[in-house]
């Protein structure tokens, strides 16, 4: 397999700005190669002095290949403006334009060509390579000061000076093991000014990921220090539930019956067994806080604290002393600070794997592309390039995430799994990091159970509605309307599952990584395949129900309008079904999903998918509004004429408001959450009190007989506010689109659907279409209302499914441009670890609470300056000072209760 291919299917997609630009250096070693040939083919036609043969290397064969012309005397070089020199200047430039390279910010940037400041990843000015490109200032050669080309950087270090005329530099043959020779000096002697800007830029790559693995080591080392206090705590908490549920074992014990005897009756035998039971008793509660399991954990920590991680960083610690702060621990809560930190323990594995994993694909990377290099141009830089540049460097040298996955391994196997270090290893290197469609699974049942029900239930709705459109069938069936309203009611939301499930398709066909922005357990997650299976048999019941009502309208047993009602029982006996059928942790995942949804943030803080599944509610609130009619029509048995109209009661906008009010309550929490920092959560809430006032509004004009007046205006009025606002919103702020400058007009820059760039514009035009639907029901026609209310509620659908697509696809550009990795999640026990804030592209998403949460990831920057980078050195060293001062204090008090407790105190 090509290292390109591998790369782009190993690399973690929220990283992958980050990793080595392999394609980009590739066409750079083309345009080099180009340059190459044509300097050499150049140089073949005019005389070569006689000089001694170079050694037979690969680097003798590339200099006997370039030799340089120049005459024995000075007056014989051709001047400016002369047949040599215009050949030379000839000489096709090797432009970095369209690689996605950069060279050192060190080269002045006159010393550029234009197309040569484009950037890969982030940069600010002070962030240069390994190398410094400093041109020493040397006096005149006989021939008069050298004057810098355009176009031509810097002189690399070892570079001589050249002569004022714009030749190839005069080329000398290095030592017969050119592998073993400086790199600095190597590179000058065997390449031009334009031919160097290969290297030039491959530093600028191996600078810019040293300082991005870097920032991620330190994000890691801060993770597992309070990680490492969490569990001292945890073990701290242990000691106090285990003593919690002693003391409950010994109320109905040998103690109980003992002290339940009066002091007066009993003999010296009898006070003799009561101490005894005490002593006993007393005995075993000190064996069970002090068990293999503390001894287990203990051994951990000592591991963990033998790592010295610290060692391995810059810079002194911190001599700030730090007390242990003393937690009252709630012993009945041991268990869910137990569940958290082991979720925690999980996640920071998988987050040190990436890590890792980065660090070896970038190192093979550049053996990769200096082999390429090496093959294409027949030269030996490979050995020399990577000895000097590479090795050096954190990539290679530093065993600091090696050690810290080693050590997250032993402390999960000892906190959570009892010392079994197999089940540990099993559960810590499951695949949670590939999406689905990248595992290898073969779904072909499932498949073709979906094409089965797909296939059944297009027959039967076919069928049905052939039935149902028959004259005589309106005729038999005077509740026709009803029924027909309740099947498109439970038709819309059906329908959109189904439609979700092509929202994954295309979501993995670009790599959006739906397992980490929904949250969902990856050992579960379904692949589309899988997915499809669930809507599309519900999809069939509601099909062949639909069928059998108006195929036999006249039947007697079950009344047509029975099935509407049979089929939502059979919904909500499906999704909460207990047996291990229909994808169980899906179903489950769904169904506290929704409970989570419809506490309006009350209860919980407002993750992402729970506001996304909120605007899903949204575009269903037809089927919310009809549920009012579907109890009023079975209490009131289907009566003609109709019992039941829409204009009835205010129940009808109370149901239809109900997802906009939820996510209203969801903005305010996310508000609060934010310390009242983030007005734009503010902002949102707006937008769904119009929605609100929206649907009151038109029950108010619909109930007062759609006629004209002040309810007429006043409801034209907010359902105007309420499609501006909402459809701005769409553009600005869940699409992030109408970008300045960007590379497609009123787009932004990256798009993940770049190969379908028109459909964009159909789904902008589109979205406003629909946002402003309402307008349907100001016009007359032959369309009744409830006709029209359903058109407009399937056409909502359909825009809130393509709305899914760039939807999810920002929030995962955001996670993208922030290098997000790590979910942020909450911490049992209070710390003072600093805080680290995640920012993504979501305008929702900007201020997840990390006061407690270890796993929330700095957006990269290129930071430069010695004062910042101290400063994080800092940072980093005085949370290893605390954690040892922590596992000390923890180690101390362990110590001295146990002697208390054995009775050496």
């Amino acid at each position: 397999m090509k290292f390109a291919r591998y790369l782009e299917e190993n690399a973690v997609d929220e990283w992958r700005k980050a990793y080595i630009n392999y394609r980009g250096l590739k066409k750079l070693i083309k345009r080099v190669h180009e340059h190459h040939e044509a300097r050499i083919a150049l140089q073949l036609d005019v005389p070569v002095p006689n000089i001694p043969q170079p050694a037979r290397t690969r680097a003798g064969k590339l200099l006997r290949r370039g030799r340089s012309f120049f005459s024995n005397k000075s007056d014989s070089l051709p001047h400016y403006g002369s047949t040599d020199d215009d050949r030379f200047s000839e000489l096709p430039t090797v432009s970095l334009e369209g690689t996605g390279l950069s060279l050192p910010r060190s080269v002045p940037p006159d010393a550029r060509n234009s197309e040569d400041l484009e950037s890969h990843g982030t940069h600010t000015p002070g962030t240069s390579s390994s190398v410094k490109y400093d041109k020493a200032d040397k006096p005149s050669s006989a021939h008069g000061p050298h004057v810098q080309q355009p176009g031509e950087p810097d002189a690399y270090p070892g570079e001589t000076e050249s002569t004022e005329h714009p030749m190839p530099i005069a080329w000398v043959a290095p030592d017969p093991k050119a592998a073993g020779e400086d790199i600095d000096k190597l590179i000058p002697q065997l390449f031009d000014a334009e031919e160097r800007k290969f290297f030039l830029a491959l530093d600028e790559e191996v600078a810019r990921i040293v300082h991005f693995y870097e920032e991620r080591e330190r994000e890691a080392i801060e993770r597992l220090s309070t990680l490492v206090t969490q569990l001292t705590e945890l073990a701290e908490h242990r000691r106090e539930f285990k003593a919690q549920s002693q003391k409950v074992v010994s109320s109905s014990g040998l103690p109980r019956i003992l002290s339940s005897v009066p002091l007066k009756m009993g003999s010296e035998e009898l006070k003799r067994a009561r101490l005894n039971a005490q002593h006993i008793q007393k005995d075993k509660q000190s064996e069970s806080i002090v068990d293999a399991g503390d001894k287990r954990r203990a051994k951990a920590m000592e591991h963990v604290q033998a790592l010295n991680i610290d060692a391995l960083q810059p810079g002194t610690p911190s001599s700030e002393n730090h007390e242990a702060t003393h937690v009252v621990h709630d012993p009945v809560q041991y268990r869910a600070a137990r569940k958290k930190l082991r979720t925690a323990v999980i996640e920071n594995h998988r987050a040190l794997e990436i890590l890792n994993n980065y660090r070896i694909l970038n190192r093979t990377g550049f053996t990769k592309i200096l082999k390429k290099f090496d093959k294409t141009m027949d030269s030996e830089v490979l050995q020399p390039y990577y000895q000097t540049r590479v090795v050096p460097t954190p990539l290679v040298q530093s065993e600091t995430v090696p050690k810290m996955l080693s050590a997250t391994e032993e402390i999960f196997t000892m906190y959570f799994e009892h010392g079994d270090a197999k089940r540990a290893r099993d559960l810590l290197r499951e695949p949670s990091n590939i999406p689905p469609g990248m595992r290898e699974h073969n779904h072909h049942k499932a498949a073709f159970r979906t094409g089965l029900y797909l296939g059944v239930a297009l027959c039967a709705t076919i069928q049905g509605l052939r039935d149902a459109m028959r004259p005589e069938t309106r005729t038999i069936m005077p509740n026709w309307t009803a029924v027909m309203q309740l099947y498109g009611a439970e038709f819309i939301p059906t329908m959109f599952a189904l439609l979700f499930g092509l929202n994954l398709v295309g979501w993995q066909a670009v790599r959006i990584n739906t397992v980490f922005i929904f949250e969902w357990d990856a050992r579960h997650a379904l692949e589309p395949a899988q997915y499809f299976e669930m809507p599309a048999l519900l999809l069939l019941l509601l099909s062949i129900f639909f069928w059998v009502s108006f195929a036999q309208p006249t039947a007697t047993s079950i009344a047509p309008s029975t099935w509407p009602l049979v089929w939502l029982v059979i919904v909500v006996l499906l999704l909460l079904n207990p047996l291990p059928v229909l994808h169980p942790s899906s179903r489950r995942w769904f169904v506290v999903s929704l409970s989570r949804v419809f506490t309006g943030g009350v209860l919980y803080s407002v993750e992402f998918r729970d506001f996304f599944l909120g605007d899903e509610l949204n575009s269903v609130m037809y089927s919310f509004g009809n549920l009012w009619f579907l109890g009023c029509e079975y209490e009131h048995h289907f009566r003609v004429p109709d019992q039941c109209p829409m204009t009835r009661s205010w129940w009808i906008p109370v149901l239809i408001a109900i997802p906009a009010f939820l996510r209203f309550l969801q903005c305010f929490r996310r508000y609060v959450d934010s310390r009242r920092l983030v007005r734009i959560h503010l902002v949102n809430a707006g937008k769904y009190a119009s929605s609100v006032l929206n649907a009151f509004f038109y029950f108010h004009y619909r109930r007062h007989g759609s006629a004209g007046g002040t309810p007429f205006a006043l409801w034209v009025l907010f359902a105007t506010i309420n499609s501006t606002f909402t459809c701005s919103w769409d553009f600005i702020m869940d699409w992030n689109v109408l970008q300045r400058n960007a590379k497609y007009p009123l787009l932004r820059t990256n798009l993940a659907f770049a190969e379908v760039w028109p459909l964009y514009y159909v789904a902008m035009a589109t979205n406003l279409f629909v946002r402003f639907i309402w307008v349907i029901y100001l016009f007359g026609g032959p369309a009744t209302v409830p006709l029209r209310s359903f058109l407009a509620a399937l056409l909502e659908m359909l825009r809130r499914w393509q709305w899914n697509f760039i939807r999810l696809e920002n929030e995962h550009l955001g996670n993208a441009d922030s290098f997000k990795i790590v979910r942020d999640l909450p911490l049992p026990y209070p710390t003072t670890r600093p805080k680290m804030v995640a920012v993504g592209g979501d305008d929702d998403d900007d201020d997840k609470e990390s006061t407690q949460s270890a796993f929330s990831v700095r957006p990269f920057s290129m930071r430069s300056g010695k004062s910042q980078a101290q400063t994080q050195d800092d940072r980093t060293h005085q949370t290893l000072q605390r954690t040892r001062d922590g596992l000390q204090e923890a180690r101390r008090r362990n110590t001295h209760e146990l002697m208390e407790d054995r009775g050496y105190a």
